[in-house]
């Protein structure tokens, strides 16, 4: 039997993992015995770990006052390898990868890889994907799915044919709305000088880090996982109290010289996939665009005629403006990310910060978002910051500001 990868339409995802382990999808699996490789299943042994002491995946690894280390205490990469020895000791038949490489950075996503290709030779892999580049290099048998029913079947090369060479960069044809009421600062940004930041007075997590960002520029923050990469985005931001004591200016002014953090959130535009969380109640999409004015989750000032004006600007822009009063909850993933992105921007920050925008999305939706991105960049003085462990295709950042890990704490440089 060959291995397959499986693009799925459905933003059902668990009914589409039990119809490939009850065989409703391929029948020459239905008497086979199969097993699931995906970070939900690890978030169910960590469920485990904390509601009744079961380390089944750790009960080998033992820490220095000789307890069983608990899985949360490992990386996300070191999690994925402790699954993945479980699994190869259940002989199974097969395995579903439900999206391997979610919340891996680029060498944790390579070690993966090694292991899996070691381990195709025992076992018949169905790999579930979003990103076309994340597929295994040895698998030739693609479909394409709705849940209960197979769309296309086809070798990779005709599977790129008929669908990832077809896919277009993105267009919104209508321009960005035009700054009324500029938020005036001045350069650097942002300018970290020997900024060093300790945990526990022991473990050092940035080394002697250099950086500069003015008004205009797009950067890519990259490093891999533990880097340090949220650690500095909360010293711009003012959420870290590491700050203080350190050399850095933050919109032309020393930290430390009285700005209090509403004063530099104000200046600052935020989005993380994370936030999603925040906004589950019935907000209408209007509502999260206003929401941005005030920097509120919800909105509970009355908005002036004035900003309701700008907040449809932005909402015609990306074609939701006849759909206003729908709520923000059933949109589609990539239509939430697009309108929290517009909630930062209604107020024209000097600053936006993008952190890991597109993680988990498909390559359709991230053509969207990327297209979205580089529209800010152009059509703006905004200053974008997006951090992430991969470059988008089709994304065009000025500079990349990459962190090294050391033994010392990570040091940064400017990649060219």
């Amino acid at each position: 039997m060959n291995h397959i990868a499986v693009f799925n339409k459905s933003t059902t995802q668990n009914t589409v993992v039990n119809n490939l382990l009850k065989g409703k999808l391929f029948p020459e699996f239905k008497e086979r015995k199969g097993g699931v490789f995906s970070l939900s299943v690890i978030e169910k042994f960590i469920e485990e770990e904390q509601k009744h002491d079961d380390f089944t995946l750790t009960n080998h690894k033992i820490d220095g006052n000789g307890n069983v280390r608990s899985l949360t205490s490992f990386s996300s990469g070191q999690q994925k390898q402790l699954l993945l020895a479980y699994l190869r000791k259940q002989n199974y038949d097969f395995l579903v990868l439900d999206k391997p490489y979610d919340c891996l950075d680029i060498a944790s996503q390579e070690d993966l890889e090694k292991e899996l290709i070691k381990l195709s030779e025992e076992v018949i892999f169905i790999q579930l994907f979003k990103i076309r580049d994340e597929v295994l290099p040895f698998i030739d048998e693609f479909y394409l799915v709705d849940e209960k029913e197979i769309l296309f079947s086809g070798s990779a090369k005709e599977y790129d044919i008929h669908f990832y060479t077809q896919l277009k960069p993105y267009v919104f044809e209508k321009n960005l709305p035009l700054v009324l009421n500029k938020i005036e600062v001045e350069n650097p940004l942002v300018k970290f000088t020997d900024v060093n930041i300790f945990y526990e007075q022991t473990r050092q997590i940035v080394n002697n880090i250099n950086w500069t960002i003015n008004k205009g520029e797009f950067w890519h923050l990259k490093g891999p996982n533990g880097s340090g990469k949220t650690s500095l985005l909360t010293m711009i931001t003012g959420d870290n109290p590491k700050a203080f004591g350190e050399d850095i200016i933050l919109f032309g002014q020393k930290k430390g010289t009285g700005e209090t953090v509403w004063e530099l959130k104000k200046k600052i535009g935020y989005f993380s996939p994370n936030l999603i969380a925040n906004f589950n109640k019935l907000f209408t999409v209007q509502h999260m665009v206003l929401s941005g004015f005030y920097d509120s989750i919800g909105l509970y000032e009355k908005p002036t005629g004035h900003e309701i004006y700008e907040a449809d600007k932005w909402l015609d822009l990306v074609g939701l403006k006849e759909k206003k009063q729908s709520y923000f909850v059933r949109l589609s993933p990539e239509m939430q990310r697009i309108i929290l992105i517009i909630r930062a921007m209604v107020k024209q920050p000097p600053l936006l910060i993008l952190d890991e925008p597109t993680n988990e999305l498909d390559d359709y939706a991230t053509s969207m978002l990327t297209a979205f991105i580089n529209k800010i960049h152009q059509e703006t003085d905004t200053a974008i910051l997006y951090v992430s462990h991969r470059m988008l295709v089709g994304l065009h950042p000025d500079k990349v500001y990459e962190l090294i890990p050391t033994e010392k704490g990570s040091v940064g440089k400017v990649v060219v």
